[in-house]
């Protein structure tokens, strides 16, 4: 078994050191894999198949050529099945007291080891599925094939409806140490979203690079929606008290809309892309940016205006473009909008005093000539902003 060959050595060296015996463990062919005298790793040793025939302890005499050592042999087993055989070297009226204990011990290490090598394999198929799901293309049969046994092997259930959650990781302090490519980095992480997020299988928590991590989360019930919503702003709160206190980084958190199937799966990681770019745009300070269909299609807008109508737009605004303060003027004007070109309201949640507001809009006016008190000049205004912000990115 590949997964005794991978750990032999290292369970004999540090069972020998407690033991203070001798010990082998030879493959279910009889060949030595590991021991405490390691010039022996690769011989040949008869009673070991013995051992794996009967399925019983057998007791070792010394061979010639010291190539069979005198002791104990016993069969190791995993799943019921023969796997190898532990042999320890002494006096078999010595060490027969021994070998139960050791061989438990052994064969538990097995397991334990099968466990870790199963886990790293579903870990290594849930980060493949996702990056079939972001990709999916509908006409791709074999993308499509790929995504079934991933799925289907995760017990991952593509009729379900889920949500994309994107969890974006900022920048370290300047003078801070950036643990960005570092692995452990990463497995901590994903280690940490996984205790926040994943709840059963139909969850699915992985990366998308050192900065970015994904969720897939299962939204089973028709609550389920809103009463994830109603913990976002605790589970943010615990996920960047444990980035802030051990990396000095914290985090953003952006949510797509719920969706099925794959095709679905893969709109609302596009949908989540979109909320993080449209609540990075504005300049307050939430970190958590849910996806609104009429917001997004508002942000694009500026991408589907005709060239003329675009070059137009930017002339009406030129004069403010030039400002030196242009971006404080802007952030105030898509502020006030944003907020329902209510004063009081933009103030208190802009923290900027009603006053100030007032004589930025006013010089906004003075310069382009637009009634920023109308509002068909403000949405040509909002526009025309967007167009240049657009072009400038």
């Amino acid at each position: 078994m590949k997964i005794l060959k991978n750990i032999a050595q290292d369970i004999v060296e540090k069972t020998s050191e407690i033991l203070q015996y001798p010990i082998s463990i030879t493959d279910n062919e009889g060949y030595i894999i590991g021991s405490t005298d390691q010039s022996r790793i690769g011989i040949f040793h008869r009673p070991s198949l013995e051992v794996i025939k009967k399925n019983t302890m057998v007791y070792c005499k010394n061979k010639v050529d010291k190539k069979i050592l005198p002791g104990v042999s016993a069969p190791l087993k995993f799943n019921n099945k023969v796997i190898g055989v532990l042999g320890i070297v002494g006096n078999p009226a010595e060490v027969e007291k021994y070998v139960q204990l050791v061989k438990n011990q052994v064969e538990m290490m097995c397991q334990d080891a099968f466990r870790k090598e199963m886990a790293e394999l579903k870990e290594k198929m849930a980060e493949m599925l996702v990056h079939q799901l972001i990709h999916y293309k509908e006409s791709a049969q074999e993308e499509k094939d790929h995504i079934f046994q991933y799925s289907k092997w995760l017990e991952f259930d593509m009729r379900t409806d889920r949500v994309c959650i994107i969890i974006d990781i900022a920048n370290p302090a300047p003078g801070e140490r950036n643990f960005f490519g570092d692995l452990s980095f990463q497995k901590e992480v994903l280690s940490f979203l996984k205790l926040i997020f994943q709840d059963n299988d139909n969850d699915i928590v992985s990366f998308l690079d050192f900065k970015r991590f994904i969720i897939f989360k299962s939204m089973p019930f028709p609550h389920s929606f809103p009463a994830m919503l109603e913990k976002l702003d605790e589970n943010l709160s615990k996920i960047n008290s444990f980035l802030e206190a051990k990396y000095s980084v914290s985090a953003k958190m952006s949510v797509g809309d719920v969706q099925n199937g794959p095709s679905g799966y893969s709109d609302s990681y596009q949908n989540a892309i979109k909320a993080m770019s449209i609540g990075l745009g504005f300049q307050d300070q939430s970190n958590i940016h849910l996806y609104n269909e009429r917001e997004a299609m508002l942000s694009l807008l500026p991408r589907e205006l005709a060239r003329d109508y675009k070059n137009k737009l930017l002339k009406m605004v030129s004069p403010l473009m030039e400002q030196d303060n242009y971006e404080v003027l802007a952030s105030t004007f898509l502020g006030f909008c944003k907020y329902n070109m209510n004063l009081s309201e933009a103030s208190r949640n802009m923290f900027i005093h009603r006053n100030t507001i007032i004589y930025r809009l006013e010089k906004i006016s003075e310069i382009t000539s637009l009634n920023t008190s109308s509002f068909e000049h403000c949405m040509l205004l909002y526009t025309a902003i967007q167009c240049f912000e657009e072009m400038k990115s």
